[in-house]
């Protein structure tokens, strides 16, 4: 904890002091060196911070260093920011000193009482020293003066408070100097709809200072409709000068990762305090999997209130060729999506004439196979095994009788994979031998033990998840499946972000397959466009009945339920609940899919509209309202070699030092990390107006040039 404060303040109010008063000779934007490394300052842990629980999944995700400090419990030093080989702190002009940081981020404007006025003035000396911009998520834009020696303003964002409130509709108002470096990936020419409590303010702009001479001077980016701030860009100003000494992008937003106001803003935090070059890099991806391909599903009875085994649907040649034109005209639609391509995580054994024989041989006269072969290379195809066969444990003792069949062996199991390619070889469908590395097992079974029982639970994507299952992190995954998979050369299985311990990104490593390398679980996003419904009648009905009509009927009250709805929704409605969803998983930058089902492609009404390309739409439409930026569209095996690429950076120790005096940045690790994503050099990809670059890092520095792309 921090103690003897008021000592402290005595002792480092001299020291302060003459940093203050040698910082003033300095310019701002010093020719030196820093390190491509964040520095977090926090009130706590991210249990206890709502901003530092906010911004870290989104640095992390990124894969950006970062270091953060308490400043509950550790104090700031001049060393934490700038050391040098003899040790201690250090100035930009001193040789051999390198900055710690190139970008501050506060999780909350003032920090008080936990920083120091000595404190503050050491942060403000190291970023007018080695110019580097600090940001601030939320806050109130307090100005403070110290009672002690040496007195003076030593914290002032210029800002004077109007207004507080939980719903602005704001503008953005980002001036011209600052248009290609800021919020440039927003939809600048809609408004910007806050949704949680914010403070806003007016600029002073007027002659008051701190005590280092600089003035502040606000720009505000985002207004409310009144016209006051509520993110700005502070630039400290001296006598003399014309440009800042100091700037500070300040929020008085609260922000946390549940709002989508907050998930908008956090990139331009991170490339606004890094100034467009960090290591990491942002994407936006969709992908769409509808399961199933070649199967048939049975159907959503309304009378039921369940699936009427007597009705069914499997995807015909009209349904694959208005597919083919609702995904051109969705393109069309929406420009940001212009390669987009449904995947189809396939099973062959309803393509074949005969799945029981040993030879298989292709069906293609039927009417469904002919047509996609017909138009194949206009989707891309996924294993889902041969026969959609469960492969979860089988029963233990043999008069444990199960809901399912099961598999007991490894080259049972092994076949399931192995058939399927087999159809895609016979298809001759595309990048076959890519796909045979990623496998989707049906209702990603194999990673928990069932118990040998499939009842229905309240969420259709988790039908099979009752209270007596083992889910995979307490050792419910099938080790015949795993050694199978390995076996058969898979290096990526498909899990269900909905389950227990399947929603990360990991490699199996608690499980024994067999094999020299583990496999890589890559988790999707289930949605509630169920597999069993074709149409928006039946969608409307079914999500009513298990989110509302089903609790009512048993005298519950749904508004007292987590997860159901107070009052049932039409099918606008759903849908416009399925884009916010899904915008929130676009703009968290993973690449985990979406995951559908064949039913949902079937064209209901003569317009050629689906269920899937509805869902589409609204995602799309959502994200277009807020973003610029082209949205990724990758396959499933390229998902997983991004995935393995970033595991491994993430583990990794990478140097990167920025020379501002040649504008360039030495990279090492200590391993070798295969096309490291680094945002602001040379040569790299134009995405959102920034280039980002993949480049193989070891244990020899190489230096690059710098290009933060701004007058591109």
């Amino acid at each position: 904890m921090k103690q003897n404060r008021d000592i402290k303040r005595v002792l480092l109010a001299t020291a302060a002091m003459w940093l203050i008063l040698s910082a003033a000779a300095s310019t701002a934007f010093a020719d030196n060196a820093v390190k491509l490394r964040i520095l977090v300052i926090t009130t706590g842990e991210a249990a206890e911070d709502l901003g530092f629980a906010y911004i870290k999944p989104v640095l992390d995700e990124m894969g950006v260093p970062y270091d953060v400090l308490n400043a509950r419990t550790t104090d700031l030093t001049a060393a934490t920011l700038a050391s040098s080989s003899a040790g201690g702190g250090c100035r930009a002009e001193d040789a051999g000193c390198v900055g710690n940081y190139n970008g501050i981020i506060l999780t909350d404007a003032d920090l008080v009482p936990n920083f120091t006025p000595s404190e503050w003035d050491a942060l403000h000396n190291y970023q007018k020293n080695f110019g580097v911009r600090q940001a601030v998520l939320s806050g109130w834009p307090a100005t403070y003066s110290d009672p002690q020696p040496p007195h003076g303003v030593y914290l002032d964002y210029g800002l004077v408070y109007s207004s507080s409130g939980n719903d602005y509709d704001a503008r953005w108002t980002v001036p011209a100097a600052y248009s290609r470096e800021v919020f440039e990936y927003v939809n600048q020419a809609n408004s910007f709809p806050i949704t949680e409590f914010a403070f806003a303010s007016n600029p002073r702009n007027d002659t008051r200072g701190l005590r280092d001479g600089s003035i502040p001077r606000v720009e505000p980016l985002l207004r409310t409709q009144n016209g006051e701030a509520l993110v700005s860009i502070v630039r400290y100003m001296a006598p003399s000068r014309t440009t800042p000494v100091r700037e500070v992008m300040i929020s008085t937003i609260t922000n946390a990762g549940a709002f989508i106001h907050s998930n908008v803003l956090a990139y331009e935090f991170i490339n606004w305090v890094t100034q467009g070059v960090f290591i990491g890099a942002r994407r936006v991806h969709m992908a769409a999997h509808v399961d199933d391909l070649f199967r048939r599903n049975t159907l959503w009875d309304p009378a039921l209130d369940d699936d009427n085994p007597a009705n069914t649907y499997r995807l015909n040649s009209a349904d694959i060729r208005n597919a083919v034109n609702k995904q051109r005209a969705f393109r069309v639609a929406h420009p940001l999506a212009d390669n987009f391509k449904l995947d189809f995580p396939f099973n062959g054994s309803w393509a074949v004439v005969d799945p029981e024989a040993m030879t298989l041989t292709a069906n293609l006269t039927d009417d469904l196979v002919a047509a996609v072969v017909a138009n194949k290379e206009n989707f891309r195809f996924i294993n889902h095994t041969f026969a959609h066969a469960n492969m979860d444990r089988a029963p233990v003792a043999a008069d444990v009788p199960c809901d399912y069949p099961t598999f007991a062996s490894i080259p049972t199991i092994q076949a399931e994979i192995t058939r399927n390619r087999r159809v895609w070889e016979l298809l001759d469908l595309p990048e076959r031998s890519e796909n045979n590395r990623v496998l989707v097992s049906g209702q990603h079974s194999g990673l928990q033990d069932d118990k040998c029982t499939d009842n229905p639970a309240s969420h259709p994507e988790m039908f099979n998840v009752q209270a007596d299952d083992i889910p995979f992190d307490q050792g419910g995954a099938n080790l015949l499946f795993l050694r199978a998979a390995a076996e058969a050369g898979v290096d990526y299985i498909a899990s269900d972000a909905s389950q227990r311990a399947q929603n990360l990104e990991q490699y199996v490593t608690q499980y024994d397959d067999g094999s020299p390398t583990n496999r890589l679980m890559l988790p999707r996003w289930p949605t509630d466009i169920f597999y069993n419904v074709t149409n928006p009648s039946q969608l409307e009905d079914q999500y009513n009945y298990l989110y509302n009509r089903k609790y009512v009927s048993t005298g519950l009250n749904p508004c007292e339920i987590p997860l159901a709805v107070c009052s049932p929704r039409s099918y606008p409605e759903i849908l416009m609940v399925e884009a916010d969803l899904a915008l929130r998983h676009m703009l968290s930058f993973k690449r985990w899919p979406h995951f559908f089902h064949q039913a949902n492609l079937a064209k209901y009404d003569e317009r050629g509209n689906t269920l899937q390309f509805d869902w589409l739409d609204a995602v799309f439409t959502e994200y277009e309202r807020l973003f610029k930026l082209p949205v990724r569209n990758l396959p499933y095996y390229r998902i997983g070699d991004h995935t393995a690429e970033s595991l491994n950076a993430r583990s990794a120790i990478i140097h990167a030092i920025w020379n501002r005096t040649i504008n360039q940045v030495t990279l090492s690790a200590n391993k070798t990390v295969p096309n490291l994503l680094v945002t602001g050099l040379s040569g790299g990809e134009l995405y959102g107006g920034q280039l980002i670059r993949e480049i193989t890092v070891d244990a020899n520095p190489t230096a690059y040039a710098v290009n933060r792309a701004l007058t591109q």
